[in-house]
C-alpha cells in the first residue's frame, strides 16, 4: 500500500512550532510543504526504499513507508526548514546589521538554529543507518 504525502505532512506540522503555515491558505500550505518533503527526501538518497518513486497526481509514494521511516522523512523536512528559517535570519541580521538583530531577536537564536540542524543531520544519518541495517530481510545473517 502506498504512503500518501499527507500522512509525513502531519507528522512534520506536529513537530514544529511556527504561525507562518497558519497565515497560508491550503493550496499554499501544500506546496511549502511538498517542497519541504522534496528538498528532505536528499536525505534518503542511498536509503533501501526509493522515496523518489511517487505518484504526484494521487499525491503519494509509490513504496510503503513504515511509522519509522515516515517519521525521519518527517525530520528531514524539519531539517530542511530549520535550515531555510536559519538562512532567512543571517540574512535579516546582515539586513539590520547585528546590533540592531540581537536587540530584536536575542543573540542566540541563530546559535540555536545551527545546533538544531548539526543534531537533526546526525540524528537522521544514524538512525536510518541503524534501521537499515537491522533489516534482517536485506542483509541475512550479518545484520
Amino acid at each position: 500500500m502506498a504512503t500518501k504525502y499527507s500522512e509525513v505532512y502531519k507528522v512534520f506540522l506536529n513537530t514544529i512550532d511556527s504561525y507562518d503555515f497558519s497565515a497560508i491558505d491550503d493550496d499554499e500550505l501544500e506546496e511549502v510543504l511538498y517542497g519541504y518533503l522534496d528538498a528532505g527526501r536528499v536525505m534518503f538518497i542511498n536509503y533501501h526504499k526509493d522515496v523518489y518513486d511517487t505518484d504526484e497526481e494521487a499525491k503519494q509514494f509509490n513504496v510503503t513507508l513504515s511509522r519509522f521511516e515516515i517519521a525521519y522523512l518527517a525530520k528531514a523536512m524539519k531539517l530542511e526548514w530549520v535550515m531555510r528559517t536559519k538562512n532567512s535570519e543571517e540574512m535579516t541580521r546582515k539586513a539590520i546589521g547585528d546590533r540592531d538583530y540581537q536587540a530584536v531577536q536575542g543573540y542566540q537564536y541563530l546559535d540555536k538554529l545551527s545546533k538544531m540542524e548539526r543534531q537533526l543531520r546526525t540524528e537522521i544519518q544514524e538512525g536510518l543507518n541503524d534501521y537499515e541495517y537491522a533489516q534482517s530481510d536485506l542483509y541475512g545473517d550479518m545484520a
